[in-house]
């Protein structure tokens, strides 16, 4: 039984005659026939009843017909299904990422997602967190990776990467004599510090947030001396040994500066892959995207 054959049986059973429905379908009358009379044999039942005046189903040929138009209507919406994909190779996907982070996850993604839609044009922005949210409810991003404290009811929450909140220090900075060589990352309690110069995030982040509730938690504020938009400078200066600062645990970390956990407190922060919950443009490469970066993380 072949797709076609199913379609003679419903244009007969539309037409209610071998000769209309032929030359509806464009072939000969001898034609249709051979094709029924085969397929009837095939299937060991009669779908027709013949006489001279009409054609009728019998009531195999009803459930063939009832079954066959489902199967038609599949087989349409999976080809249309088919052809959005294909239309993908000239769409556009519309990535935004945490400025400080793209060149830490992005070339974990972009690679294998170009390796499987080449022909995809990916546009990446990179800019803080509030910005690229308000982009995305606008329609001008389809995906957002980056931390989110509040979360809006029209948005997809997809958990994509955990990272701590580390206390760095510059290994010839006398504080590092309590501790010793830094092998691996090791807890420290971080109240033995509230005296200490501290170079900080700049207030507006939300990074900084956390950062001064850490404090709080432990009931302290910190001395800051410096702020800076860029948790790279933090890093650098720290290394130069201008003060201690907070850095996250993903950061390249600088030979010349240790790393340090922070004891009875949570200090970690979840990076979220965002997208609308109705997603209406580019399902499919946006469809592909999140699983590609749901994987990455998973085999991280």
């Amino acid at each position: 039984m072949t797709l076609k054959e199913i379609e003679y049986v419903i244009a007969i059973a539309k037409y209610e005659s071998f000769s209309k429905a032929a030359d509806a379908i464009f072939i000969s009358q001898s034609a249709l026939s051979q094709s029924i009379t085969k397929l009837e044999k095939e299937l060991g039942l009669q779908l027709f009843r013949r006489n001279n005046k009409n054609i009728s189903l019998t009531f195999a040929g009803e459930m063939f017909l009832k079954k066959g138009e489902e199967i038609l209507s599949l087989t349409n919406k999976f080809n249309n299904e088919l052809n959005t994909l294909a239309s993908c190779k000239k769409k556009i996907i519309r990535l935004g990422i945490h400025q400080s982070y793209g060149k830490y996850f992005l070339p974990k993604l972009i690679p294998f997602y170009k390796k499987m839609l080449p022909n995809v044009q990916i546009k990446i922005i990179e800019d803080y967190s509030a910005n690229l949210e308000k982009l995305l409810l606008e329609n001008k991003l389809d995906i957002v990776i980056s931390t989110f404290q509040e979360k809006k009811s029209t948005l997809s929450y997809k958990k994509f990467f955990e990272e701590n909140i580390l206390l760095a220090i510059a290994k010839n900075n006398h504080l590092n004599r309590d501790f010793g060589e830094n092998q691996g990352i090791k807890e420290i309690d971080l109240t033995n510090f509230k005296n200490e110069s501290f170079i900080l995030l700049i207030k507006e982040f939300k990074s900084r947030k956390i950062i001064d509730n850490i404090c709080k938690s432990l009931n302290f504020t910190p001395n800051c001396i410096l702020e800076s938009k860029d948790f790279d400078t933090i890093n650098s200066l720290v290394a130069q040994n201008m003060g201690v600062g907070f850095v996250p645990s993903s950061i390249n970390k600088d030979r010349n500066s240790n790393y340090y956990k922070i004891k009875n407190v949570d200090s970690n922060r979840t990076f979220y892959i965002v997208y609308k919950k109705k997603i209406i443009h580019r399902p499919y490469i946006v469809a592909e995207f999140i699983k590609l970066a749901e994987n990455a993380m998973i085999n991280h």
